[in-house]
This record gives structure tokens, C-alpha cells and sequence, in this order.
């Protein structure tokens, strides 16, 4: 269970109305606002929730004024009755505050929420190891934690409700496969249980499916096909579309009476048919390849693959294209697909380091062909592809027709090949095919449809533009696109959790998702060198694993020259970048920039920002990583200031910028004195504005930064005094009163030790200006024991600069609070504010 830094316990139930239990006892959570922030906050937990996004939800898009100082007074309320036992002036460490807005740190709480993930993924572990049993157990216990609907005070919220959706699908998909348990373990309540699931969920075919197997499994064979056939008339009445394969194979099993839906003990091997002949549950959740990798999820795109392949057994051939980015399982995919599909596979494969000859991957298809098609003639034009008696393709008139004839001999004998069996034919990277090639793929699609053929495709997303023709002509088939993206967090937990061969926790499993953007290749080789690491939660602070780092720059390297310095440029501004900027830190023109940047978007290396005009982002971002890794550290702090001297140029107003700015400059604050002196002035830029959105931890590092700097800049003489100020104002605002007050002690002691100094003002201002800001907080320096007599020292000697009446008084009500350090006094001193208590002061002081 998560825990706060004081130990004590925090427990959030979010699946139903909004509970807390702090030590194990629930907690009050005060008013509904109150209650719907928080219930907000845990519905993204983990992620920063912006100020603007709270008070959409709380306020409905129309906060009024008062908004900012109510969403402070429930921060602060919230913290108070989620860490009771935290200390005065220690930082909050349940609710925290970043630099995009407020979170819930997920690693010190205990959410119902990740339970249920951790329950239902145990679940499917236990299923792939051939345990039903203990899978029941676990989805069990998943579904016991739902009390209602999911962040209920919430749940209509823009930014809430597609997780919502999400969990709720979730629930159905457990339900689901409880039921599929039940069946394994030979439950007999599974047909009532089912029964009221099909009736509110009558669209399911999941649902369906499994009440008709456990139908036919009590001797209600008529019932089964009843449920089956009622869905799918509902399906085409409703809906327009057909029933799934799966269905449709259990109902010719169910007519068949096939001895593979008979219930038979469970042997503990692992198999995804425990259930039936049919796989009822998806039998394709993680397991190994041919070749010991470990295959997760892909489920859609299977299902996917298998739909295409029914209808190719039926004698209406399909076509797929399988895309993504280098490393996202495209290969992989196909070959899990080929190990499971109840046909003749056949595989062609483009080589990466060399060009291929002359119809390569048809020499490797039809190689494969008549060694298992032998009964079929083989004629001429197939047997000069084998023997490697071809030419490459002109564009002559002549050669173009004598290429045509052999074409047509090739897919003649193809589609005579499968006439006794359905065929499966693979062309992986075909992207790097040559132009015959893609004209003999282009020419054999066209006749697919007719032939009991199922042609997979597999290309690099970032090479479309090589297979442009063979892709129209693919296109005009009806073809099926399965683009890969990335793995999600829970994926990514059982991938990481089958390398390591223990227990992952969610935390890591999304950090880990968040550096490699799932991609499963990068995500492998980071979880394998971090194997020898006892704790996951940190990966981004792990060196980049060499493998991935190749394939990055190998994939940027094959762009233009002027393209890929482009990108190192983008790289160094971030993940996210302008335009503009990069032009300018380029020093090119923001067009050639842009030509630059439409290859590498050609290449699915960056892809255009579609809500902000001129912004772009890495889709990966481990390919900005590597390109800023390979940029020498004196070449990019000169980059870092490039970068600075645009950015604050081209968001001149953009204070939600400054902190962007400040960013670049104190990472080139090393190379001379002026540009530390430009980090100082921008960090503290950024500090002011952190203090404006009440992020007083944020204001409190750039001030730090700020003075940091400033020791750097040496011979430019910046003014230390106002950073001491604003630094002690924000750690006093932040809860750290004593730092805080002693930072405002620092800058009078500095402003008095420099009074006669060349080129300083007069002290008495600036005493008088840290004075009042000391007014403010000090009433805290009854607990700043250390501090009280330095304070007495210095603000002995700043009365003597203080003519005021009113200021002199300010002063001395602040002596009084550090010469007494007592309660009653501070307090007193406090309430005598103005000119007319100047006396009673002046005794309260002595």
C-alpha cells in the first residue's frame, strides 16, 4: 500500500464514489468541490492536472475571480487530510506540485484502480500458464473492488471520461473471461451468470459466445445455436456487419458436435485452449515467438490477421499492410501470426545491408511454393525466377510487355497452387524491395480477391514513398491496413515482467512507456539493461542501451544531410519544438527549414503539431535522445544559447514560455559571464511567473538557479538582492519559513556589508523592502530558533537606515517577533499595523 513520507498509509477508491482512508481509516474529504478535485486529480494520477483544466471541471469553463484562491484553500485542505502526521514546513508528498500543475504522486498512494489492472493482468498470467483456477481467484478479486461507476464525480469530464470508458470496458473484458474460468474449471453456475450478461450486454459476441459454449456443454445444443444465431441477427440488423470468425467457427463445431468443445480437466500445461477448440479467450496474450522472443499483446491486429484468413479459407483471398516505425513488431507480429494460422505460410523477406536482386522476395516465395505444392507444374517463368535468370524491369514498351506474360504465368500458378489449399504468402520489409519486385506484388493483388490467397505486407511507415504504386494498386483490392503503435503501460508491465521474470510495478511500467513510447524493440533492450537494477522507477535515468541507439541513428542517417542537422538542432530544443525557433538557432531560413523537416516527417521521424501552427514533435523520443546524446557538451551549450536568444525573441509576452527560455540559458550559463548573467535574469523570469501560478516549489528552484548563475556571471555585478528576496518569499509561501527568512536576513546583511560600495544604491530602500516582505512571515520565527538573533542583528542595524515613521515601525514589530520569540508577542506585534500604533510597537520592541 502507497504511504506518505510520515509512513502513515493512503488508500483512494475510485471505482465508484470517490473514499480515502488514511492509516486505515476513512477520511473526511469535505465539500463537493473539494471531493471533485481530488477525484479529478486520482483519475490522472501520476500526471499533472493544470490549474486551467481544475477549474474547467470545477466551475464548469467560467471560474470566478475568486477561483485561484479556492483552488489553493482546497489544495491545502486536501493535504492537510490526506498526510495528517506531515511536519509544518515540509514538503507535501502525496500532493505534490510540478511544473505543468498539481499531481498525485502514484507511488505514494494505493488505488483500487492499479489493484484491479495488477488483479486482472495476474489473471491472465495464471490463464497462460494453463491455471484456471487461480485465474478465476484473481479475476475475482479484481471484481470485487467495483462499488459503481468509476470517478463518479467526474466521470463526464472531457479529460476523464476516455478512462473511464476505458475501465468500464475493462470490467465487461474481466467479466468476460471470469466466465471463460468458470468454463475451464467446470463451474456449472456459468450459464446463469452468462445468461444475465448476454441480456444486458446483447451486442457482446464475446458474451455470446461463451454462453453458447457452456450451453451446448449442459446438453442444450438447440439453445446454443439459439444465442448465436440471435446475435448474429442482431449484429446485421442493428449494426450492418457480420459475426465475428470466432463465432462463426463455434456454431459449424457446435453442428459438428466437434469432441473440442467437451469439457476435459484442466493439465496445468499452458494452452489457449483450455476452454474449446475455439479460442474463446484471447489464446495470444504473451507468449514466445519461434524464436524465444517474448510476444505481448497485438490482440486487435491478430484478430485482425485471422478474420482475413477465414475469409481467404472461403475462397475470397484478402490483402493486408502491416506498417509502424523501426522496432514496433511488425516482423514479429506476422510470425506469430504465421505460427498460429491452420494454413501454408510462405515467406519472403527483403535483405537490410545490401540491395536485392532482381525479384528476391518472389524468388524466396516460389522457392517455398513448389517445395510444398510439388503436385503443381512448375512452369517456365517460375523456374527462371529460381534460378536467377532474370533482368531488371525497364520501363521499355517491349521489355514492359515481355514481363508482362511471365507475371501472369507466376499468379496463374499461384492461384493453381492454392486450389487444394489456402495459402498465406509474407513479404516483410518490402519497402526495400526492388522494382520488379513491387510490380510483380501490384500485379498478383489484383487477381487476389479470387483466389484463396492471403497476401501480407509488412513496410517501414517512414519508406511509404518507395511503394506508392505497388500501394495504389494493393489499395484497389479493398485492402486492410494495420498500422502499429506503441505498447500501453499494461502491455508494457507484462512484457517487462516476462524479461525479468519479476514482478513490475505500474509506476515503472509507465516510465518506462513514457521514454521508449512503447515501441516494443526499444523497450526490450532498455528492460534488459536495467536487469541487474532492484528498483524500475527511475529508467529515464539510465544510459541509452547501445542496440537502440544504432537503429535511431542508423534511421537518421539515411536522411539529406541538411535534414538530419536540422533535427540535432530540434532535438536540443526538446521533444516539442517551433519552427521558428529552430530556424533561427539553425540560422537558415524558417523555408529551408521547413523542406528539411518535411523529410524527416516523410520519414515518421517528427510528425506536425496539429494544434499549434509551426510546432512539431519526435514521435519517438528516443530519437531526439540519441541525436542530443551524439552533440558534443561545449557544441551544445553554444546550441543552448542559439536556442535561447530565439526562443525569447520569438515568445516575447509568452510568460507559459518562461521557463522553456530559462531552461536553455542556465544550460549555457558555463560558456562566458554575459550568458550567465542572461540565465540569471530568465530563471528568474521563470521564478515569477511560477509564483504567479502559486507553484512556489517551482519559483523556489528557478530562484536558486537564478543566484546560481549569478555567481557565474562574476564581473557583470548583478543585483543578488532582489533574487534573496524573491527566494525567501516563495520558500516561505512554499512552507519553508526558516529558509525563507533567512534568505530575507541574507539580503539585508549583503545590501548592509556593500553600503558605500561604487556604483550601489543607498541601502535604506532596500531595507525597507525586505522589511516588508519579512512582515509578512514573521509571525514563523518563533520556530526558527537559530535564526531569531541574526535577525535581531540585522535589523538592529537596518533602523538606522529607515527614516519612515510607518516603515520604522514595520521594522520594529518584526524586532519584537525575533528579539521575544514568543506567541503572544508575535501575535501582538502582528495586529499593530500602521503609523497610529507606532509607540505601542516601540514597546512591544523593547
Amino acid at each position: 500500500m502507497g504511504s506518505a513520507a510520515s509512513g502513515q498509509p493512503v488508500a483512494l477508491r475510485a471505482l465508484g464514489p470517490l473514499e480515502a482512508l488514511v492509516a486505515d481509516r476513512p477520511v473526511d474529504l469535505g465539500t463537493p468541490k473539494q471531493r471533485t478535485l481530488l477525484t479529478l486529480l486520482v483519475a490522472r494520477v501520476g500526471q499533472p492536472v493544470t490549474v486551467e483544466t481544475m477549474q474547467d471541471v470545477l466551475w464548469a469553463g467560467s471560474p470566478p475571480r475568486s477561483a485561484i484562491a479556492s483552488l489553493h484553500a482546497y489544495i491545502a485542505n486536501l493535504r492537510r487530510v490526506l498526510e495528517p502526521a506531515r511536519a509544518p514546513r515540509t514538503p507535501a508528498t502525496v500532493l505534490c506540485h510540478g511544473p505543468l500543475g498539481y499531481l498525485l504522486d502514484r507511488l505514494a498512494v494505493d488505488l483500487d484502480v492499479h489493484r484491479f489492472g495488477e488483479y486482472v493482468a495476474a489473471g491472465w498470467r495464471a490463464w497462460d500458464r494453463g491455471d484456471p483456477r487461480q485465474a478465476l481467484t484473481e479475476f475475482e478479486s479484481g471484481l470485487t473492488l467495483w462499488r459503481g461507476k468509476p470517478y463518479a464525480e467526474t466521470a463526464d469530464a472531457p479529460c476523464v471520461a476516455p478512462e473511464v470508458a476505458r475501465l468500464e470496458e475493462l470490467r465487461l473484458s474481466t467479466i468476460e473471461a471470469r466466465a471463460g474460468a468458470l468454463l475451464a474449471v467446470g463451474a456449472r453456475q456459468a450459464v446463469a451468470e452468462l445468461e444475465g450478461f448476454v441480456h444486458a450486454h446483447p451486442l457482446r459476441e464475446r458474451g455470446s459466445e461463451l454462453l453458447s459454449l457452456a450451453l451446448y456443454r449442459d446438453g442444450r445444443q438447440a439453445e446454443a445455436l439459439g444465442v448465436l444465431r440471435n446475435v448474429q441477427r442482431r449484429l446485421a440488423t442493428e449494426l450492418g456487419i457480420d459475426a465475428g470468425p470466432s463465432l462463426r467457427r463455434l456454431e459449424r463445431e457446435i453442428l459438428n458436435q466437434d469432441t473440442t468443445l467437451d469439457w476435459h480437466p484442466a493439465t496445468g500445461v499452458p494452452t489457449s485452449r483450455m476452454v474449446s477448440g475455439t479460442e474463446l479467450l484471447t489464446g495470444n496474450r504473451t507468449g514466445p515467438t519461434a524464436d524465444g522472443e517474448v510476444f505481448v499483446g497485438r490482440e486487435e491486429a491478430l484478430q485482425r490477421l485471422n478474420g482475413a484468413l477465414d475469409a481467404t479459407v472461403a475462397g475470397r483471398g484478402r490483402v493486408i499492410a502491416v506498417s509502424g516505425e523501426p522496432g514496433i513488431g511488425k516482423t514479429t507480429l506476422l510470425r506469430r501470426f504465421a505460427d498460429q494460422a491452420e494454413a501454408q505460410v510462405v515467406w519472403g523477406s527483403c535483405p537490410e545491408h545490401v540491395d536485392a536482386p532482381p525479384l528476391w522476395l518472389w524468388e524466396q516465395v516460389l522457392r517455398a511454393v513448389a517445395a510444398r505444392f510439388p503436385q503443381h507444374r512448375v512452369p517456365r517463368s517460375v523456374t527462371d525466377v529460381l534460378s536467377g535468370h532474370t533482368q531488371p524491369t525497364t520501363v521499355d514498351a517491349d521489355a514492359a510487355g515481355a514481363t508482362l506474360r511471365p507475371f501472369e504465368e507466376i499468379v496463374d500458378y499461384l492461384a493453381r497452387a492454392t486450389q487444394s489449399a489456402p495459402l498465406v504468402v509474407v513479404l516483410d520489409h518490402a519497402h526495400r524491395a526492388d522494382p520488379g519486385s513491387l510490380q510483380l506484388l501490384a500485379h498478383l493483388a489484383a487477381s487476389v480477391p479470387t483466389t484463396r490467397i492471403l497476401l501480407a505486407v509488412s513496410y517501414q511507415s517512414g519508406e511509404a514513398a518507395s511503394l506508392a504504386e505497388a500501394m495504389a494498386a494493393l489499395a484497389r483490392t479493398g485492402m486492410t491496413r494495420i498500422d502499429l503503435a506503441g505498447l500501453n503501460a499494461y502491455e508494457t508491465r507484462t512484457l517487462a515482467t516476462a524479461i525479468l521474470q519479476r514482478d513490475v510495478t505500474m509506476s515503472a511500467a509507465e516510465a518506462l512507456r513514457a521514454r521508449t513510447d512503447g515501441n516494443p524493440f526499444f523497450l526490450a533492450e532498455l528492460i534488459k539493461s536495467l536487469s541487474h537494477e532492484p528498483d524500475l522507477d527511475q529508467p529515464h535515468a539510465a544510459p541509452m542501451p547501445v542496440q537502440v541507439r544504432d537503429v535511431v541513428l542508423r534511421h537518421v542517417s539515411q536522411l539529406p544531410t541538411a535534414a538530419a542537422e536540422v533535427l540535432s538542432v530540434a532535438a536540443a530544443v526538446g521533444q516539442h519544438f517551433d519552427i521558428e525557433v529552430v530556424a533561427e538557432a539553425a540560422s537558415i531560413e524558417i523555408e529551408a527549414a521547413l523542406e528539411a523537416l518535411d523529410v524527416a516527417v516523410a520519414a515518421s521521424l517528427i510528425a506536425e503539431d496539429t494544434t499549434q501552427l509551426g510546432w512539431f514533435r519526435f514521435t519517438q523520443p528516443l530519437v531526439a535522445e540519441a541525436l542530443y546524446e551524439t552533440t558534443g557538451r561545449l557544441r551544445r551549450a553554444r546550441l543552448h544559447r542559439r536556442i535561447g536568444t530565439a526562443a525569447a525573441r520569438a515568445w516575447t509576452g509568452a510568460t507559459d514560455k518562461a521557463a522553456e527560455i530559462a531552461r536553455h540559458w542556465l544550460l549555457a550559463a558555463e560558456l562566458d559571464p554575459t550568458a550567465a548573467a542572461l540565465a540569471s535574469q530568465h530563471a528568474a523570469a521563470a521564478a515569477r511567473v511560477a509564483d504567479a501560478r502559486l507553484a512556489f516549489d517551482d519559483a523556489t528552484e528557478w530562484w536558486r538557479q537564478a543566484l546560481t548563475s549569478a555567481e557565474l556571471a562574476g564581473e557583470e555585478k548583478l543585483d543578488r538582492y532582489s533574487l534573496l528576496i524573491g527566494l525567501g518569499t516563495s520558500l516561505c509561501r512554499a512552507g519553508d519559513a526558516c529558509d525563507g527568512l533567512s534568505s530575507f536576513a541574507q539580503a539585508m546583511e549583503e545590501c548592509l556589508a556593500s553600503q558605500g560600495s561604487g556604483g550601489q544604491p543607498e541601502p535604506g530602500s532596500r531595507i525597507t523592502t525586505a522589511v516588508a516582505a519579512l512582515s509578512e512571515f514573521s509571525s514563523h520565527v518563533a520556530g526558527c530558533d537559530e535564526l531569531g538573533d541574526r535577525l535581531v542583528h540585522v535589523l538592529e542595524r537596518g533602523l538606522l537606515h529607515i527614516a519612515d515613521p510607518v516603515h520604522r515601525s514595520l521594522a520594529l514589530s518584526c524586532l519584537a517577533a525575533a528579539r521575544r520569540r514568543d506567541d503572544g508577542l508575535n501575535l501582538r506585534a502582528a495586529a499593530l499595523d500602521g503609523a497610529d500604533y507606532f509607540k505601542p510597537r516601540v514597546y512591544a520592541a523593547t
